[in-house]
């Protein structure tokens, strides 16, 4: 099956560019730009540098991102397991903390004392060689 293909303009860096793009791509590459358009915007409002130097330092920002945003996805699969586990404690301490909560408030435990020994200790019956 053939993707539709489309063609857009962007603007990056105060040059247009234009595209040719899968028809469903269309709103990523163009938020993509707007993004690089932002980050440009806020380096020009904080520093004073070439376009060049804007675009590099873009780049960069942009990509730091990147990178942050792949370590998130490959900690989620753990993070989730650990939600489902910490739920599951949290039902647990629910169902029998409250229980032993309730058992302790009512009525103290009783104290059991060790049966004491008396006398000498038992013969068992052995065979003699």
């Amino acid at each position: 099956m053939e993707r539709k293909m489309m063609k857009i303009r962007v603007e990056i860096a105060e040059k247009p560019y234009r595209l040719t793009i899968p028809a469903d791509e269309e709103e990523r590459v163009r938020r993509a730009a707007k993004h690089i358009k932002e980050q440009i915007d806020f380096l020009k409002r904080n520093y004073d540098a070439s376009l060049t130097e804007y675009l590099a330092m873009a780049a960069m920002r942009i990509s730091i991102e990147n990178e942050e945003n792949k370590e998130r996805l490959q900690m989620a699969p753990e993070a989730l397991k650990l939600k489902a586990l910490a739920s599951q404690l949290d039902q647990w301490a629910g169902t029998y903390g409250d229980r032993e909560a309730q058992t302790a408030q009512t009525e103290p435990a009783p104290i059991v004392k060790p049966k004491a020994r008396r006398g000498r200790p038992r013969k068992t019956d052995s065979v003699k060689p």
